[in-house]
């Protein structure tokens, strides 16, 4: 068997019987090349070929610096990768049967690395130490890739390792080509780096042949690899639908999410895929979005013109206390997860505000931070709740999410007509008279505060909502002086809130002031609790709220 090899500026035959060694540059130009079965031509240097090199034997990179291969799209029988540093690619090239990897990395930089169709085509070898690095927009391809899974080790740079798993069961045999985003993106393919919840890496999956596809794909990362917030007993592979309309974004809901596989690496599982493009692994940044931002006015804090005060925020800073200069007692999490009477569903739960909202807290106008809130969607057939979100309530009422200038996202849930409802620690909850349509892309404003006719009834022997501001009465908000949680605000009786107050939160003790504290007993929510005095709890419960009648009982509606 022979073969013509240049080396440097030189040509000359040589015969193949077992092997051979190339200390030098590696060139192959138009001529013959063949590797006979059970031999290896060793190379310590750079690869170059414009043919492709025949055979059943083993090409085998063996240097101890970075080595190119330029194949030019052509093919190699058997790559063997034992060099401790790496081989770059300067030109496509196909793997016709095995890619072993023993030692280093192979670097793609803009070049496609093609492993031939199954039976015959694979990679062994691969570890956390051993990959194909997809540095630029090279990708790992799998010829005709069928229902047999193929795994493709590939990492973002020498420092990440973040295999992908896929597979077309019941899918037409495709070119199937990964690679790895360094991080994953509020857009998919670009826009701001998304820095919480999230496996920090992102696939991009492609195909030689649009549609027909059907894929599996597991995707695999370490403990390392997750940024703050990650949830791997919540998490789910999202893909990002990028064709402009009301679809696109990120695609995941509530429904797919699950607790991940294994341990270093965990992996998550995801089926019939039947579209190509950039997939993440994550929480709720990547749940598909539903936007909405209710008005509401809370009745305790509520002032005459339909403003809250916002005393939870500034109750001056006492060093026995809870309250802190940037933010008084208003906590930095959600204080519904574990309350009584408050059950999260969904994507909801956990809520933390993100940095950029503590500088809301030194706002001073209507758009500071008041408290809190609980939001719900509720099926527009059956009513039942199906996901929540904790977020903030501004002192003009607006619901803002967890940055404290957004629409609330209920993440997750499929476009359709849902109730929303909105409950307070304190306060009785509000819902929606009617549904209303929720879509991917466009927020939807409700007003709760306009009139009446915005909130349910039911049953309830009381209106829905309180009046804000007597005598004129044209805006409404939540009742406020249900101290006990239990969706009934009442001076006198089982379960009234007066007794809440005293004797529970006060202990009897009716000259007691507690003072810088987050407390369902603090009515008028001005961070401080007390029976008696400027300012007291007692008075907004019963001449504010009750309108002096001892007896009296407000009730919310049955949602």
């Amino acid at each position: 068997m022979s073969f013509t090899t240049v080396i440097g500026n030189f040509a000359f035959a040589l015969l193949l019987l077992t092997g051979s060694e190339v200390a030098a540059q590696l060139t192959i130009n138009n001529a013959t090349f063949h590797i006979e079965s059970g031999a290896t031509v060793s190379v310590q240097s750079h690869v170059t070929s414009n043919v492709d090199i025949s055979g059943d034997g083993k090409l085998l990179l063996n240097g101890t610096s970075n080595q190119n291969i330029n194949m030019n799209g052509f093919s190699v029988p058997n790559l063997e990768l034992d060099n401790p540093t790496q081989a770059t690619l300067t030109g496509a090239m196909l793997v016709a049967n095995n890619l072993l990897f023993t030692r280093g990395r192979i670097q793609l930089d803009d070049e496609d690395l093609s492993i031939a169709a199954s039976p015959a085509g694979s990679i062994t070898g691969a570890s956390n130490t051993r990959y194909v690095v997809t540095n630029g927009v090279g990708r790992l391809v799998k010829k005709a890739l069928n229902s047999t899974p193929f795994t493709y080790p590939l990492g973002y740079s020498h420092a990440t390792y973040n295999p992908i798993t896929v597979a077309n069961p019941g899918g037409t045999p495709d070119d199937i080509g990964v690679f790895i985003y360094e991080h994953a993106y509020s857009n998919g393919y670009g826009g701001s780096t998304l820095t919480k919840e999230m496996v920090d890496a992102s696939w991009e999956i492609t195909e030689a042949v649009a549609g027909g596809s059907n894929l599996s794909i597991t995707a695999f990362w370490n403990a390392s690899d997750e940024l703050s917030g990650f949830n791997r007993n919540t998490s789910g592979i999202s893909y990002y639908i990028a064709t402009p309309g009301p679809t696109e974004g990120w695609d995941m809901l509530n429904s797919q999410t699950g607790a991940a596989a294994g341990a270093n690496p965990y992996s998550y599982t995801r089926t019939n895929i039947t579209e190509t493009g950039v997939f993440a692994v994550g929480n709720r940044p990547v749940l598909s979005p539903l936007l909405v931002s209710p008005k509401i006015i809370l009745q305790g804090p509520a002032l005459s013109n339909g403003i809250m005060n916002d005393g939870l925020r500034t109750v001056p800073v006492n060093s026995g206390g809870t309250t802190d200069a940037t933010h008084g007692v208003i906590p930095l999490a959600d204080p519904y997860t574990g309350l009584s009477g408050f059950t999260h569903l969904g994507s909801g739960g956990g809520e933390t505000l993100t940095p950029g909202v503590l500088g809301v807290f030194n706002v001073t106008d209507n758009n500071s931070i008041v408290d809190w809130v609980f939001v719900s969607i509720h099926d527009g057939n059956t009513g039942n709740a199906v996901s929540t979100r904790s977020a903030l309530v501004q002192r003009d009422g607006d619901v803002v999410d967890t940055d404290g200038v957004s629409p609330v996202n209920m993440a997750g849930n499929i476009p359709d007509n849902y109730f929303i409802s909105i409950r307070h620690r304190n306060h009785l909850g509000v819902r929606s008279f009617g549904s209303i349509p929720l879509v991917k892309t466009v927020n939807y404003n409700y007003n709760f505060t306009a009139n009446l006719g915005q909130a349910m009834n039911g049953v309830a022997p009381n209106n829905a909502m309180a009046y804000i501001n007597p005598p004129t009465n044209t805006i409404f908000g939540l009742w406020g002086g249900d101290a006990t949680g239990n969706k009934v605000t009442r001076y006198s009786g089982p379960g009234n809130d007066e007794n809440q107050l005293l004797n529970v939160t006060l202990g009897g003790n009716k000259l007691l002031i507690l003072s810088g504290v987050y407390s369902r007993s603090d009515l008028n929510m001005n961070g401080n609790v007390r029976y008696a005095g400027p300012a007291n709890d007692e008075n907004t419960l019963l001449n504010t709220i009750m309108n002096g009648v001892v007896g009296m009982i407000i009730s919310q509606p049955n949602f």
